[in-house]
């Protein structure tokens, strides 16, 4: 059953990380704004991470989707939830109210809420749990990685 909850849970996580990256990377003037907003991080760093960051959530997310180094991505979207959920918890402790950017332009088109506030923490810690779960599973089904492995040709001299 474990590898039918790993494949369900790769699906659901690396959907919403592609798609999310997507709308980011449809818009980064916008996510730089954001990022401003959350008056966290250094003036230099800020253009940097609006252009890189949506990237790198589009790749994790093809990643886990198609079984490719999926293990490696579940992980690496576990951290990068764990720092959105500190990021988001700053601001709620701050008393500031902004758009948390998690969306972008995708939740203005679909009118979701996408405020840094409560709902996201636990929606982020959701995507952890998950990630984690994908991380940890010792095998998955519909892998790239795993077919890869499996009709290797290629033999060792």
């Amino acid at each position: 059953m474990a590898p039918i909850v790993s494949f369900i849970f790769r699906i659901i996580v690396g959907s919403i990380f592609l798609i999310s990256g997507l709308a980011k990377i449809s818009d980064p003037v916008r996510f730089m704004s954001t990022l401003w907003n959350f008056r966290l991080f250094p003036e230099i760093i800020v253009p940097f991470t609006s252009i890189y960051l949506p990237w790198l959530e589009f790749i994790l997310g093809l990643l886990i989707i198609t079984g490719l180094l999926y293990r490696t991505g579940s992980l690496m979207l576990a951290c990068l939830n764990i720092v959105f959920t500190l990021a988001i918890l700053s601001v709620i402790i701050r008393g500031i109210e902004i758009d948390c950017g998690c969306f972008g332009l995708l939740a203005d088109m679909l009118k979701i809420p996408d405020m840094a506030d409560m709902k996201a923490v636990i929606r982020n810690l959701l995507f952890i749990g998950m990630s984690i779960y994908i991380f940890r599973a010792k095998r998955t089904v519909f892998s790239l990685e795993n077919y890869l492995k499996k009709y290797n040709t290629i033999t060792p001299q």
